[in-house]
């Protein structure tokens, strides 16, 4: 029974993150690649780009068979980045900004928040993992006994 309820955690726990839509940022020209949770480059995703402090687009389009998309900015500051990736059970949409500084690099990202919080995570589970091992250990001996 114990193992059955393991191997549901474990299922649950991959099916969690099986539609969400990463992203990475290069130096350069600007470049945007768009992938799936397990890193496969998501092709034909709708990338919208606004430049700092503007509410027309600066450029659209969409990324390649690899996923990715690029775009020279004219202006340092804040660029705001909407990505739209449809599917047949509704479309996911991220929205996030990147800081160019006056050489035009990226000065930083906002990251995916999976990305932020992945030590976390991995700590988190590599305890709850421990625990779950000495609760099975604990609960064999208790049964042997009997």
């Amino acid at each position: 029974m114990n193992i059955k309820i393991f191997l549901g955690a474990i299922l649950l726990n991959i099916s969690l993150f099986a539609h969400g839509v990463f992203y990475e940022v290069v130096d350069g020209a600007i470049g945007i690649r768009v992938t799936a949770p397990n890193n496969i480059a998501i092709s034909n995703a709708a990338i919208t780009i606004y430049a700092p402090e503007a509410s027309l687009a600066f450029t659209k389009g969409k990324t390649d068979v690899n996923g990715n998309f690029a775009f020279m900015p004219d202006s340092h500051g804040e660029w705001r980045v909407k990505i739209n990736v449809p599917s047949s059970h509704g479309a996911h949409l991220k929205d996030f900004k990147i800081n160019i500084d006056k050489d035009f690099k990226v000065k930083s990202y906002e990251k995916v928040p999976y990305d932020r919080y992945m030590k976390i995570l991995s700590a988190l589970g590599f305890l709850l993992g421990i625990f779950g091992i000495i609760i099975l250990f604990k609960n064999r001996k208790g049964n042997i006994a009997k």
